[in-house]
């Protein structure tokens, strides 16, 4: 996950625009019925990948080529045994000098598509990135890289969202669905390829939006940071004055649908259907986005697009102090809180892909 700068140094100014949008931000009290379902097996799954992520294969991304490969294959040979045909799509990394080290290198977006059974069908697009920020000075910095810095083994950044992918991916597999519901990996959403066109999801978004055409896409909810629950000290949050304003309050209880302009009705109508759906606590938030933006992670790149999108996450760096941090093991998640929301993500996707 990358937040950019302008959601660390906002403050007060970015909450009053916040607020001046109207219901901006909302706690959707559950209004389902019924017992929240066994999560145990899910939290199993949940904790093995997260495990293998972050513990087993550690820092990946594009400066550690051996790492990102062996998780690739991960991700690729999981989502096979799930019955899914995976493609590569290259992500070229120009020769630049914002790109030492790794210039004019190649990594790539793992797509996977669940079929609809509607002969037009529409699509949903479901994503999280598998890379993690490499070395440097400070955990909010942009750049530059120091690859020789030990970087972030990125458990609940973001492990936790492409074991939530997978997760999701595994409930599609057993459900007929009605539209389309394309699954993508995504390679260099850290620093410091955030917002450039060596982005994966930028790559993606702009591939999507040509074929089969924006007018199909139903959306995008970029899986993002998704594994904190349990109250814990936490430093890093003094640097967004404004989240509490913004209807992000300091407690852990909840999960954020968070999202610009853009997305603001698809976040807010799937929080209000995750709720029905689960009884895990939801919060809908919606930022401004100003020329130098807000934004949150993968989601940014359909938004350039002008695709609806937001990202579920469980805030990063507002409640937990391991966001950017060699510290961000797997340990550390909560993992039956983790399960609730992944079973209720599974459900919301697989509602959102039946509608008519």
């Amino acid at each position: 996950m990358k937040l950019s700068s302008p959601v660390i140094k906002c403050g007060l100014a970015t909450a009053a625009a916040c607020l001046a949008l109207g219901s901006c931000s909302k706690l959707f009290s559950p209004c389902g019925s019924g017992e929240v379902p066994e999560t145990d097996q899910t939290e199993t799954f949940l904790k093995a990948h997260v495990t293998h992520l972050a513990d087993a294969i550690g820092e990946r991304n594009a400066y550690k080529p051996g790492t990102m490969e062996r998780s690739a294959r991960y991700i690729e040979q999981t989502l096979e045994g799930m019955g899914y045909t995976v493609t590569r799509q290259a992500v070229d990394i120009p020769v630049s000098p914002d790109f030492r080290a790794v210039k004019d290198r190649t990594v790539y977006n793992l797509v996977a598509t669940k079929k609809g059974t509607s002969p037009r069908p529409k699509t949903l697009i479901i994503g999280a990135h598998y890379d993690t920020k490499v070395g440097m000075d400070n955990w909010h910095d942009h750049g530059p890289a120091r690859p020789a810095r030990t970087g972030t083994p990125g458990a609940n950044d973001n492990a936790s969202g492409v074991a939530a992918l997978l997760e999701t991916a595994r409930a599609l597999a057993a459900v007929p669905t009605l539209h389309d519901v394309c699954l993508v990996a995504y390679a260099n959403e850290e620093p410091p390829f955030y917002q450039t066109p060596s982005m994966g999801s930028v790559v993606h978004a702009k591939s999507a939006a040509l074929h089969p055409g924006k007018e199909r896409i139903i959306g995008m909810i970029a899986l993002e940071t998704l594994g904190c629950y349990s109250p814990r000290v936490n430093k890093k949050r003094k640097s967004a004055m404004a989240a509490g304003l913004a209807g992000l309050p300091d407690r852990c209880d909840y999960v954020a649908f968070m999202s610009t302009n853009t997305g603001r009705k698809l976040a807010r109508s799937c929080a209000e259907e995750f709720s029905r759906l689960n009884r895990f606590p939801v919060r809908s938030a919606v930022f401004p986005y100003y020329t130098k933006g807000v934004s949150w992670s993968d989601d940014w790149a359909y938004m350039k697009e002008d695709i609806p999108s937001f990202a579920a996450t469980d805030t990063a760096f507002l409640r937990c102090d391991d966001y950017h941090e060699t510290s961000d093991t797997a340990e550390k998640l909560d993992y039956p809180q983790f399960a609730e929301v992944v079973q209720g993500l599974s459900k919301l996707v697989i509602s959102l892909a039946n509608k008519p």
